[in-house]
């Protein structure tokens, strides 16, 4: 497959927008402190709590799909996992930073 001119120029243009968003987010972040001890400590802290959360969660959910077998379980499954880790680290987060 030889590479043309519009699949050349949309990987430089798609590179260009990354290299520029990734810039701003980093610059932005020096700013606001995103990148020291604290806001690193209080994050790993948080998905510490989430993900043991979770696994917690898969667990008894997996439990329950052997007892309550059916066909929109894998997909209820997934939902209701994802949802519960993004909501037990937005609590993490929350009551870390109260800590600390």
């Amino acid at each position: 497959m030889i590479p043309t001119i519009e699949s050349l120029a949309g990987f430089i243009t798609g590179a260009g927008v990354v290299l520029l968003i990734a810039f701003l987010y980093f610059k932005k972040g020096n700013k606001e402190r995103r990148f020291d001890e604290r806001y690193q400590e209080v994050h790993a802290k948080a998905r510490t709590l989430s993900w043991s959360l979770t696994l917690a969660v898969l667990m008894l959910m997996w439990l329950g799909s052997l007892i309550f077998e059916g066909p929109k379980l894998a997909f209820l499954l997934l939902a209701s996992a994802y949802g519960v880790m993004l909501i037990s680290y937005g609590i993490g987060v929350l009551i870390i930073n109260k800590r600390i």
